[in-house]
Order: structure tokens, then sequence, then C-alpha cells
């Protein structure tokens, strides 16, 4: 039998992150499961905003990561107001897909639920795709979610 306790979502703050947190939410309310709204911060903030800022690295991300907490608390409440589901937001940081797989194991995940944004081409090629690489390296079952037209 398929038991779900914990369920992983990750979320870039986008629309398309927040549908697939709809159908974690409707698993996790079937089974009494915790979702973990988990987002990853790179590990260096991206060269162009040192420089733009004339600031240190230092100093760049740590505003990075308080954006992030802040915007994980607001996406939290949003996300409170439609569900009495347990929501556990987690930051963490390094690159994306690891940190989604690590952080799945860490937990023993029994589901992780990813939206995809749909890219294809050049623009898949140059900027890849998290979900591709969850599915790859991911040894618990994941659910991915096209775009949704709109």
């Amino acid at each position: 039998m398929f038991k779900v306790k914990n369920v992983v979502v990750p979320t870039d703050f986008s629309n398309i992150s927040y549908s697939a947190f709809e159908y974690a939410c409707s698993i996790a309310e079937q089974y009494n499961a915790s979702i973990h709204l988990i987002y990853v911060l790179e590990k260096k903030p991206p060269y162009l905003a040192v420089r733009s800022l004339d600031s240190s690295e230092e100093k760049v991300m740590a505003a990075m990561e308080e954006e992030a907490n802040i915007d994980l608390q607001k996406m939290l409440t949003t996300l409170k107001q439609t569900s009495d589901v347990n929501i556990i937001p987690i930051l963490r940081k390094g690159n994306d897909f690891e940190e989604i797989i690590n952080y799945s194991k860490e937990i023993s995940a029994d589901l992780i639920v990813i939206a995809t944004h749909g890219r294809t081409g050049l623009s898949h090629t140059l900027l890849g795709s998290v979900a591709e690489k969850v599915i790859r390296y991911s040894k618990v079952p994941v659910l991915v979610l096209p775009p949704q037209e709109s």
C-alpha cells in the first residue's frame, strides 16, 4: 500500500509552482501528509548583481536570502488561507535539483510534486530543466505538472 507522509514541493514563487502546490495539497489532504515547500537559493549571487550594487558577495547573498525568506513566508501565508494541510517552509542554498533531492532523502519523502515551465529548444538547452534533473536523479516518485494554459 502506498502511504504518503511527506510531500516535497519545490517553488520558484511563480504561478506555475502554485499549481504544483494545489496538486500536492489534494494528495496531502487524502493521506493527512505534510507538505515541505522548498526554495533553493543559489550558492553565489549573480555576478551582475554584485557589480551593479557595488557591494560584496556576502552582502548581496544576505540580501537575497532575506528576500527569499520574506517571499517564502508570503507564499506560506497565502497557501495557509486555502488549506489546513501542515506546510513546512524550507530554504536551502546550492544547486536547485541537488538540494531538492538531498532534502527529499533527509526527510524520507514519499513524493515530489514539481511544476515545469515547459521550455523547449534553445531556452531549455541554455537554462536546463530542474524538473528533468529531479526526475533523472530522484529515488522517490516525482509528479511533474506541465504549465497550465491561461
